[in-house]
């Protein structure tokens, strides 16, 4: 009966040796760099500038898995990139053998336009700088260096040092509005130019009404020019 005690428990070491030698033990700083490895290069896909990544927290300080090809894989949002957490998912030969979060810092630095005074809505923008910031919660939003502020306008109140946001400028309108302008009446024949005020603003290609007061009538035209709006007849 010893004798089989025996034998059996010495199966059971065996067959525990034979696992551990087919398996692989990571430790955290392994999962670590490579997580930082494989959410940067998502980012560097979609985005410019300088990235940095640091693994804040890992539910694990080792991981066992199986032998083979193993491959750590990141499920990262590109839209809104900053401190979350983020789900990895762990493979071998292929096939996911793990999932688990991890806590995450992203910060991507670049040169972006950046405000030096106050600039209020509907003005045009100036005294703008170059700066090199922290844009990792709107990558896609920033206004950065290969962007040219030149007529463009502000749709909102921009503070000093706050980053040009592509969703809060226009283009500066061809005609703004309650401006004069040269209204054109055209026909196969002949063309009649008249003054008159814009009640729209628009650019070249848009149509947008005008008011002419000595005819105290309002016609909608083409904005063919600056200031100039033709209407066919």
């Amino acid at each position: 009966m010893i004798f089989n005690k025996m034998t059996i428990l010495a199966v059971i070491l065996a067959f525990c040796s034979t696992a551990k030698a087919n398996s692989a033990i990571l430790d955290a700083q392994f999962v670590s760099q490579q997580i930082k490895k494989d959410i940067t290069a998502q980012i560097q896909k979609e985005h410019n500038g300088k990235v940095e990544v640091d693994v804040l927290a890992l539910p694990y300080q080792t991981i066992e898995l199986p032998d083979g090809n193993i491959e750590i894989k990141t499920e990262t949002n590109l839209q809104n990139i900053s401190s979350t957490i983020l789900k990895v998912n762990v493979f071998v030969n292929n096939v996911k053998v793990k999932t688990f979060g991890a806590r995450v810092e992203i910060k991507i630095y670049d040169k972006v336009w950046v405000a030096q005074n106050w600039i209020k809505r509907g003005e045009t923008l100036k005294n703008l700088k170059l700066e090199e910031k922290n844009i990792s919660s709107m990558p896609n939003e920033a206004a950065r260096k290969n962007f040219e502020p030149a007529n463009y306008m502000a749709r909102k109140n921009i503070k000093p040092g706050e980053i040009i946001n592509l969703n809060y400028i226009q283009e500066v309108p061809t005609i703004v509005k309650d401006s004069p302008v040269s209204l054109i009446f055209r026909t196969p024949l002949v063309s009649i130019t008249v003054p008159a005020i814009a009640v729209d603003e628009g650019k070249i290609g848009d149509y947008i009404k005008v008011k002419n007061k000595a005819y105290g009538k309002s016609y909608v035209g083409k904005i063919i020019g600056e200031n100039i709006v033709l209407v066919n007849i």
